[in-house]
Formats: C-alpha cells, structure tokens, sequence
C-alpha cells in the first residue's frame, strides 16, 4: 500500500532528522526556557490579567471556539484526513506525505506534553484562583488533572501541525503564525495556561512540526541516495550524465 509506505517513509525521516539535531541547537534550546522563564515568570499573573481582562468582548466565543478546535481530534486528525484527501483527489504523493507529517508532528508533541504534564504537576491558573495557590505549587507526579498546567498540549499540536504546513506551503506561514498566536491566547484566555506553559509548548511544537518534515530536506545526492537505499519506491530520480 502506498500510503503504508509513505508512512513508513515520513517516520523514518522524522527519526533520522531528530538524531540529526546538532548539540548547539539543544545547547540554544535550554538556553531559550531559561531565558522565557526569567522574562515571564516574574510577570506571568500580570499577563494573564491582561489577557483575560483586555480582551475584546466579542472575542470570547470566537477564543472558545478556538481552543476547541485545538484539539487533537479536531485540528489534527481532521487537517490530516483533509490533507490526504487532497494528495488524493490531486494525486500528489509531496501533499500525501504532508498529511502524515502533520498526524505525525501532533502525534509526538501530544505524547511528549502528555508524558510532561503528569510529572511536573503546575496547577492550571483557574485551580490557583480556586483554591489559592502560587504558580510555583507543583504537585507532580500527579494524575490530577488540575495541576497538568505545563506545558500547553493545545499549543504543542497546534504549533506542530502549523509548522508542518508553512514549511509545505510557505504562502500560508502568515495564516499559521496567527492562528499558533491565537491558540495560546485563547488558552491563557480560558485560563488553562500560564504565559511559560504556552510559550514552551510552542516550542516543542515547533522542533516535532520541522524533524516531521525532514523528507523534505534533501541537501546532496548522497542523502537523497541514502533514503532512496532504504525505502526503494520512495527512490529520488536523480539526473543522468550529460542531462544537465
């Protein structure tokens, strides 16, 4: 089955391009939570009144509607089902493997958000208000929903799967900026999130979105040699001698 395959093909890739990661881009990345968290910690409350206080009133239901649309089943597995039908219908294997990138970007930022939550424990900022508690009251390990703060789940996947598409298709990187933009206000918003959980979420987000579409990074005939080596029907058609 093609699609079998190209599956096989985009996760095998998404592998390869994550081992790839030099040591300086994890070295930056560290760097970058720490950094946020020195900025925003100290001015997360502040944020957060902002947020939902200086809102727009007629921005309130169409936030909802946005933090429900973030869900897993909704963005992601929808997105991929219309983005398959798409590289169907067009019959186009490069917008085929776009739809399983995104399943497979939002797939890997969801468990890894799933498997952080739980363990640091950060109470979401309705339950500090609730029950007075400090964003710093962490409860984890904990199976208690109310302290799976940190990091934003809705963030992660909607990060990853925007960055899948603007990578696919740069014309839409503005429309992805935006709508990554509004689904970490919206969550702020519905006070399930502090500033620092949207902001890290976003990042993984962004590193699961770029390693998913690692098919598209063929930077020398040898690589491109290497992939074709283990996935022989995905082979890439390179130019014979005196063809230019």
């Amino acid at each position: 089955m093609p699609l079998k395959h190209d599956w096989k093909y985009v996760s095998h890739t998404t592998y390869r391009a994550f081992k790839a990661m030099p040591l300086w881009f994890w070295v930056v990345f560290l760097a970058f939570l720490g950094v946020s968290v020195a900025i925003l910690l100290p001015r997360e409350l502040m944020i957060l009144k902002i947020v939902r206080h200086d809102s727009p009133s007629w921005s309130a239901s169409g936030l909802k509607f946005l933090s429900t649309v973030g869900e897993f089943h909704y963005l992601n597995l929808i997105g991929t089902f219309l983005l398959l039908v798409w590289g169907f219908l067009a019959k186009s294997q490069r917008i085929q493997r776009i739809g399983l990138s995104f399943l497979l970007a939002g797939i890997l930022a969801g468990v890894t958000v799933q498997v952080v939550k739980p363990l640091v424990g950060r109470p979401r900022p309705s339950h500090c208000f609730s029950r007075n508690l400090g964003p710093l009251d962490f409860a984890g390990p904990t199976l208690n929903r109310r302290f799976y703060s940190y990091p934003s789940g809705h963030t992660a996947t909607t990060v990853a799967a925007c960055t899948v598409v603007a990578i696919g298709f740069p014309r839409l990187i503005v429309p992805c900026i935006l709508l990554s933009l509004g689904m970490a206000w919206s969550r702020m918003f519905q006070n399930a999130h502090f500033p620092i959980d949207t902001v890290h979420g976003g990042g993984l987000g962004l590193i699961f979105g770029y390693v998913s579409m690692g098919w598209t990074r063929q930077r020398s005939p040898a690589e491109a040699l290497g992939a074709a080596a283990d996935f022989p029907e995905s082979a890439v058609v390179l130019p014979k001698v005196g063809e230019g």
